[in-house]
């Protein structure tokens, strides 16, 4: 799995630590990783465009998949174009469409710390004291990463 995720790493230039790192936070590296969440809101429409029956569609776009744990409405917006989002369950599909997003958010915001915390929690909220709601998820993902060299 290590050189799927350096594969990976290498096309999107994220660092390989940082990656591997995501893969272990998200999915503890089990492909076959899935999390509905059905407070999840920002769905891609139309929802038939994608599959024959809508009401399958809204799920799997509420729902995590894979390796990164990359949400199904995400994917889309990122450009998947399957009809089945379970797709992305497959190791290079779920690893494709996550570092495409997570490319995304380091682009965005030009900051690896704010990229892996948007990546978790849709932006890079902090909270009073300047630590990301999310910052014990923020640390488990940039621990032992050298963004100066990549890894």
């Amino acid at each position: 799995m290590k050189d799927l995720i350096k594969k990976y790493a290498d096309k999107y230039d994220i660092p390989f630590k940082l990656l591997l790192n995501m893969v272990h936070a998200e999915s503890g590296g089990n492909p076959f990783a899935v999390r509905y969440e059905d407070h999840y809101r920002w769905l891609v429409k139309p929802l038939n465009k994608y599959h024959w029956h809508a009401e399958t569609e809204k799920i799997g776009q509420k729902t995590s998949w894979g390796l990164m744990q990359i949400m199904g409405a995400v994917a889309r917006e990122r450009g998947f174009k399957g009809r089945y989002l379970a797709q992305l369950c497959e190791p290079e599909v779920g690893l494709e469409y996550g570092c495409k997003h997570l490319k995304w958010n380091y682009s965005r915001y030009h900051d690896w710390y704010d990229a892996v915390s948007a990546y978790n929690q849709g932006n890079n909220r902090k909270d009073d004291e300047g630590n990301y709601k999310n910052q014990q998820y923020v640390d488990k993902v940039m621990q032992g990463v050298n963004i100066e060299t990549n890894q």
